[in-house]
């Protein structure tokens, strides 16, 4: 139902996920490191026991227990490290856990190698008797440390897929509000529209166009069915998004209309490649644009007034040029190209997205002037599903 360009990942949604998100891995900082200093205490106060219980008359080895918790703590904070790297944090569970298992053993197994190899003569070996056999109760402390871990980080992936879900529903939810404001300021849109284009200025300019053809009656007959052609699409029940060619038709029949008025002091030219006319658009996305130019172009241009419109398609994006000779008329208070052109720019941008621009190019060293108004939208933009089915094309 919205447009998938609504999606936008520069959503305010979006912009709070991301902060929910950092506010959670700092979180499970914290559960790690407590992890860590209860577990390695843990493991310290058990091999306490363990002296006490076997060795009653001997004093205890604080050295060798004070070693291997730090050295335990050491490298397993060092995993911990490593496997929060992309690269590692991106595998499936079915390769990182076993991966994980396999760097803590050998990370023990490697502890306790470095300390014979280091303290062999030493009293602690020879107090606490350190030898080969004293690798399984670090063995049972990897895989005890291990089995925590891999459920912490059990914990931390329901975490993220849950952050992702909510991101994700919070982001429709956005989407279908836009959506639903989009349909209400494009229904806003077509009445002015129908306002504009049913005033008596542009009925008047018609029916002159036909009185001027009088003793024509064949141009009587073709300046009425153009101008019956363009009202047909004025009046209509118009789509959100809609392909380009319905509202080029309808220009080609408004201009006809306007030719007649103009005669030979309107020269006009309406250009599209083969791949634009299919591009969903917005309704009457160039008429006011071109309706513009030729209220303006009179004002501002010698004669005869030149416009032309040219619409493309490259690299998946669509280019609307409306180019008028003559001067750019700034703003004012009643009527202005500008009302016109911020009108569109947020049309555009509710149903496009921030993307879609609408740009005002003036040449005013070319002859006597030229104002170019350039639309560029995304051309693979796909129409809400709540549109009319069935829609000619």
């Amino acid at each position: 139902m919205p447009l998938s360009a609504l999606t936008s990942p520069e959503q305010p949604g979006a912009t709070a996920a991301d902060g929910e998100r950092r506010r959670s891995g700092w979180r499970r900082e914290q559960i790690v490191w407590v992890f860590q200093g209860l577990f390695w205490l843990a493991v310290g106060a058990t091999l306490c026991g363990f002296s006490v219980a076997l060795r009653p008359d001997e004093p205890l080895p604080w050295g060798a227990i004070g070693l291997r918790v730090v050295t335990g703590f050491t490298v397993t904070s060092l995993i911990d490290r490593l496997f929060r790297l992309p690269a590692l944090r991106a595998l499936p569970r079915s390769q990182r856990w076993p991966l994980l298992v396999i760097v803590a053993v050998l990370g023990m197994a490697t502890t306790l190698v470095t300390a014979l190899l280091l303290l062999r003569e030493g009293p602690m070996i020879r107090q606490t008797g350190m030898a080969l056999p004293t690798f399984a109760p670090r063995l049972v402390a990897a895989l005890m440390w291990c089995a925590i871990y891999l459920g912490i980080d059990l914990l931390d992936d329901i975490h993220e897929s849950e952050m992702q879900f909510f991101q994700a529903a919070a982001a429709a939810a956005a989407s279908e509000n836009r959506a639903i404001q989009a349909e209400s300021l494009a229904r806003q849109h077509e009445l002015r529209q129908l306002q504009e284009q049913m005033n008596p200025h542009f009925l008047f300019n018609a029916l002159n166009a036909v009185a001027a053809s009088k003793n024509d009656p064949a141009a009587v007959e073709q300046v009425t069915q153009d101008l019956s052609e363009y009202l047909r699409f004025a009046l209509r029940e118009a789509d959100t998004l809609e392909p380009l060619s319905r509202e080029l038709y309808a220009l080609e029949k408004y201009l006809a209309v306007q030719q007649r008025r103009f005669g030979d002091n309107l020269v006009c030219r309406i250009n599209a490649d083969r791949v634009a006319p299919r591009v969903l658009v917005p309704p009457m996305l160039i008429q006011p644009l071109l309706e513009n130019a030729l209220h303006y172009g009179t004002q501002t241009s010698s004669m005869p007034l030149k416009v032309n419109v040219r619409a493309s398609v490259k690299d998946d994006w669509l280019e609307v040029v409306v180019a008028n000779s003559g001067q750019w008329v700034a703003p004012d208070a009643t009527r202005s190209p500008g009302t016109g052109i911020r009108s569109l720019r947020r049309r555009l941008e509710l149903l496009i997205d921030a993307s879609a621009t609408v740009d005002v190019q003036l040449d005013p060293d070319l002859d006597d002037g030229w104002v170019r108004i350039v639309i560029r939208m995304p051309a693979s933009v796909r129409a809400p599903t709540a549109d009319r089915a069935g829609a000619p094309a």
